[in-house]
């Protein structure tokens, strides 16, 4: 899976670069089928970073977007965000899966009639 990274007045460094690496990639194992990952850091004032993600997967893409006031706390929550996400798109398909079809719901059994009478 390829990480994107994208930043509007923060300065990358190595630092802050392994630990989107390492909270976005861990997200991959709800989702070994994604194609990339869109990280956008951005920081309109001085006290708040917004973190958005991007999670490009076949069918409908996942977004989240969180604000604190550090890049780090920030791409915590959005990683969790994207987790939770993950985890019940993938309990949803598995139990889709496991449903029985339709009709077929019921187990139909036998009667047993007694003869009464002469």
């Amino acid at each position: 899976m390829n990480i994107l990274i994208h930043t509007k007045r923060v300065a990358l460094d190595d630092d802050l670069k392994q630990a989107i690496y390492t909270k976005i990639g861990r997200v991959a194992k709800y989702a070994p089928q994604a194609l990339r990952a869109r990280v956008h850091l951005h920081r309109p004032t001085l006290a708040q970073f917004i973190v958005r993600v991007h999670y490009e997967i076949p069918g409908r893409d996942l977004h989240a977007e969180h604000t604190a006031t550090d890049a780090l706390t920030a791409l915590d929550a959005v990683a969790e965000k994207i987790e939770r996400r993950l985890r019940k798109r993938k309990t949803s398909l598995l139990a889709r899966r496991a449903r029985p079809q339709r009709g077929f719901a019921f187990q139909r059994g036998t009667v047993e009639l007694e003869r009464i009478g002469p």
